[in-house]
């Protein structure tokens, strides 16, 4: 998002872009995953209407917020790979603590970043992720999104729930119809989700190093 806007914003100062997972516009899908996030974390009693330094801290929430993030930055092909519907105790019987192997490592992944960010500074910077339209000022999307005049390179990824690879392709679609001369799109097929541009390294590196060459 940022990248976009930046090249859209400061023509000058921006030689090129490489936008990964990203879009123009956010997603009713993506502004739904923020907006159970952000209740999460502020229906934790921690939280206290936002004034919480120096008194508490709204852990369960951010803990439970992260939950839900990190299922939305992942894919269910990965899930039935990694886990499928293997329980993490099978001696054990059935509760409504982590029971699956897919809770234990979610409630993992909520305990190991739950206070590795503030609460605050995640609501606006989420909610700002909400609001973010390239067309906004602007008669159409297209003119907004024909700002950006220097080479681009797009990147989306197949099993991406986050940011659906719809939005990657509206964007290369747009650019072009704005008469971008220099837009390479590619869709990748990983299984891992938005997260793909962390964990398939031999191919994001290969686009990127060919668009930093042309």
């Amino acid at each position: 998002m940022q990248a976009n806007m930046a090249a859209a914003l400061f023509p000058e100062r921006v030689g090129r872009i490489i936008s990964i997972s990203s879009c123009v516009k956010s997603h009713p899908s993506s502004i739904a995953m923020r907006y159970v996030q952000r209740r999460v974390i502020m229906a934790d009693p921690g939280w206290k209407q936002g004034h919480y330094y120096g008194t508490s801290f709204p852990v369960m929430g951010m803990q439970h917020a992260r939950e839900l993030a990190t299922i939305s930055y992942r894919s269910g092909p990965e899930w039935e790979e990694r886990f499928g519907n293997k329980r993490a105790d099978e001696s054990k019987t059935p509760d409504f603590c982590p029971d699956f192997l897919i809770e234990t490592y979610l409630e993992k992944q909520g305990e190991k970043f739950c206070t590795s960010y503030d609460p605050n500074s995640l609501l606006y910077i989420s909610k700002a992720m909400d609001l973010f339209n390239m067309g906004e000022g602007y008669p159409s999307l297209l003119e907004g999104v024909a700002r950006i005049k220097c080479p681009t390179l797009i990147l989306g990824v197949t099993s991406d729930i986050l940011f659906p690879i719809v939005q990657q392709r509206q964007m290369a679609s747009l650019l072009k119809e704005a008469g971008n001369p220099k837009v390479s799109y590619y869709e990748l097929t990983s299984i891992y989700g938005h997260d793909t541009f962390l964990l398939d390294v031999i191919n994001i590196d290969g686009a990127i190093k060919g668009h930093l060459r042309d």
